[in-house]
């Protein structure tokens, strides 16, 4: 593992029944830089975001999170290594019944110490950071979409981790609120002196804050560059997926019997 990776991917194969989600995936996630994961529908990118939080184990291999093999933890250290990450959830998963302010405390109240000044301070100061100081004393159903998705920004760095972990932060945005998340992704990601690693399908906006794209496809990492070498691309499942193409070496159909095979009844 090199000394600048915080995240080692090695040789992981992980199933569903018999079907095989990753077969030997192999990558490397840089300290410091933001990395989107992409790829087909299906092709593992949440799954990926799973495994690397130790919510799911590997079949097979070993992935690394600050030089430690995530599935040979206990719970107390498995709860001690997600301590210094940050989740933000496609939903954005905010407690419906707690404040704006209170949403943001929560993990603060849980995990650490505060005087009530401290802990005033440091919400009121998060919630500065992605826009929202004055709309602390909100509920979450006052909130819009963007509204509530940069909320729980605010509460996914309120502990000030070293690793936040995105799903899908652009989806259901529209291109306001989608550009104010990506300039907010980039200027947290180099005032906090985060690593992000960000799934998305949003090919566009997530190439347009990322240092690296890590392209999924096959069950394996089709390909691991920097957008723009992406976009010059000649690889077919490459161009494929960055140029939105229908048909190409990606399929449409999942994998099935030819369909007169399985179709009932008919003539003889």
């Amino acid at each position: 593992m090199a000394i600048d990776d915080i995240i080692n991917i090695q040789n992981v194969s992980f199933y569903r029944d018999d079907r095989a989600i990753f077969k030997n995936l192999n990558c490397a996630i840089s300290t410091g830089k933001i990395t989107a994961i992409m790829g087909p529908s299906g092709s593992g990118k949440t799954t990926l975001l799973r495994l690397i939080g130790g919510q799911l184990n590997p079949h097979e291999g070993q992935i690394r999170l600050f030089d430690q093999d995530i599935a040979a933890l206990n719970r107390k250290q498995l709860n001690q290594i997600r301590a210094r990450m940050g989740v933000l959830f496609q939903s954005g998963a905010l407690f419906t019944d707690l404040s704006v302010f209170e949403n943001v405390a929560f993990p603060l109240r849980e995990h650490m110490h505060l005087s009530a000044d401290e802990l005033y301070n440091k919400v009121l100061l998060k919630l500065e950071a992605v826009g929202l100081r004055g709309a602390r004393d909100l509920m979450p159903s006052q909130l819009s979409g963007g509204m509530a998705r940069r909320v729980a920004l605010a509460r996914a760095v309120a502990m000030e981790p070293e690793l936040i972990l995105y799903d899908e932060p652009f989806a259901g945005q529209d291109p306001i609120a989608m550009a104010v998340l990506q300039r907010l992704i980039k200027d947290l990601n180099s005032a906090m002196n985060l690593t992000s690693v960000l799934v998305s399908h949003d090919i566009a906006e997530a190439c347009a804050i990322a240092d690296q794209v890590i392209l999924l496809g096959e069950g394996r990492v089709l390909v691991q560059d920097t957008p723009a070498a992406l976009q010059a691309s000649n690889d077919p499942a490459v161009k494929q997926f960055i140029h939105g193409e229908a048909d190409g070496v990606i399929p449409f159909h999942f994998a099935a019997p030819a369909l007169q095979q399985e179709l009932r009844g008919g003539s003889e």
